[in-house]
């Protein structure tokens, strides 16, 4: 034993000389690259997250022979990410540490911009010559590279047929039918204080009808919701399990609960009154690995990031199919396996002021959830006895007028970074709602 001991401890010794004599006209074999690991925030679906990470995995390591993992961040939805990011670079303004934000919108990357937590993103011409500017009036991407949409979404309604047949309800094909008392506790709607796309099916009403008559139409649906779920996901598994008849909701998760539950389901973008805006991306202010940042962007943004987003399940390592619209335009018509939808052929019937809505995100959510969801009990308590009483024009008029105009809302968005402020008005907004449902309940 110790002689054999004596030639492994001999052997191991002259391992460094043995390279040595390898000759100057070879090469030692390479060792592995090194992992490489980019950190994305982001309110996507574990599906969409699972795609991406396959995809880019395989990508960088067939184009670029590098190990990549992503580490996805999971904070909630588009509104609590932004509140995370909010405390991370408040603790560090030189860095969030996080590379990317993927998704929730265009209207948090308005904000974002604001804020100065984005840097820009060059892309080669090759890529962004693809990508029209707009789609139906909305910005794809920013002139300044700031972020760029990846995949177009629809806002529309989602609804169950066989229910409505079995309830003798008609098919709602439009915002205003949604506001029908012959809906009361058969739709369902998300919480936008904690979804990115149920916020902008909201604003995309307050914008297509105008802030006051919108905001009339806004109460008188949430006036039929039978509950607010949580997240953007809620309504369709609801309209799906048959427990609500219908909802607002985004066009990707309405077509996967009709993929997997069939027929008795149906999607519709309200004629006009609706947009296909971009869910985006962008690098954040002190990214840990920037270059690895800009290489995502570049890949998802590329025919084979691109093809992720709708192509069927089993092509091209496809595990899960996502029922997204692509940004690059040629290929709707150069795949046959595009979706069908062209949505750069779409024309909204009103012009969205993208600026305007990321001004008021946060007001707006918590306008919304001071008068529409917090005091909800009240609310339904109050559209039932304006119901009764014969929906009178004066009495729906005193249920859902807007508790402020559009400009005083413009001016106390710019002092709602003020807590105090902020806490104070929501207090006298709180008070407002019960007064005024209240006051319509018979006694």
């Amino acid at each position: 034993m110790r002689v054999l001991a004596g030639v492994i401890f001999i052997a191991i010794a002259a391992l460094p000389y043995a390279f040595m004599l390898v000759p100057s006209g070879e090469t030692p074999p390479v060792a592995a690259a090194p992992q490489e690991t980019l950190s994305i925030i982001s309110p996507h679906r574990r599906e969409v997250r699972q795609e991406y990470s396959r995809g880019f995995r395989d990508w960088m390591a067939q184009t670029h022979q590098r190990t990549v993992e992503i580490q996805w961040i999971d904070v909630g939805g588009t509104s609590k990410i932004m509140k995370d990011l909010e405390s991370r670079f408040t603790a560090n303004p030189a860095t969030a540490g996080v590379d990317l934000m993927f998704g929730g919108g265009v209207d948090p990357f308005l904000r974002g911009a604001t804020f100065g937590w984005l840097t820009p993103v060059e892309l080669p011409a090759a890529i962004l010559d693809g990508i029209p500017p707009t789609c139906a009036g909305t910005p794809v991407y920013a002139a300044d590279g700031q972020w760029y949409g990846v995949a177009l979404s629809g806002f529309g309604i989602l609804y169950n047929q066989r229910l409505l047949d079995q309830l003798g309800m008609p098919a709602p094909q439009a915002w205003e039918r949604l506001a029908d008392p012959i809906y009361f506790s058969w739709l369902g709607s998300g919480d936008p204080r904690t979804s990115g796309s149920v916020h902008m099916c909201y604003e995309i009403v307050l914008q297509a009808y105008g802030f006051e008559e919108g905001w009339s139409l806004l109460t008188r649906i949430a006036a039929n919701v039978r509950r607010f779920g949580e997240g953007g996901g809620a309504v369709p598994r609801e309209v799906a399990s048959g427990e609500v008849a219908a909802g607002m909701v985004i066009d990707q998760y309405a077509q996967t609960v009709i993929d997997s539950v069939g027929p008795d389901l149906a999607f519709v973008l309200p004629r006009g009154v609706t947009l296909i805006g971009a869910d985006s991306i962008a690098m954040l202010k002190g990214a840990p690995s920037p270059a690895l940042a800009r290489t995502f962007i570049a890949y998802v943004l590329s025919d084979a990031g691109q093809k992720l987003l709708y192509q069927p399940v089993g092509r091209n390592g496809q595990t899960h199919a996502l029922h997204r619209l692509p940004v690059q335009a040629d290929l709707y018509s150069d795949d046959p396996q595009a979706p069908s939808t062209r949505p750069y052929s779409y024309t909204s019937g009103f012009a969205y002021d993208t600026d305007a809505a990321g001004k008021r995100w946060r007001i707006i959510n918590d306008l919304v959830g001071v008068w529409l969801i917090d005091a909800h009990p009240e609310l339904t308590t109050a559209w039932q006895a304006v119901c009764a009483d014969g929906l009178s024009k004066e009495e729906i008029t005193a249920l859902t007028a807007a508790p402020v105009s559009a400009d005083e809302l413009e001016a106390l968005a710019t002092r709602w970074g003020d807590s105090r402020f902020r806490l104070d008005t929501m207090t006298r907004w709180s008070q407002a709602a019960q007064a005024r449902y209240k006051g319509l309940i018979p006694r």
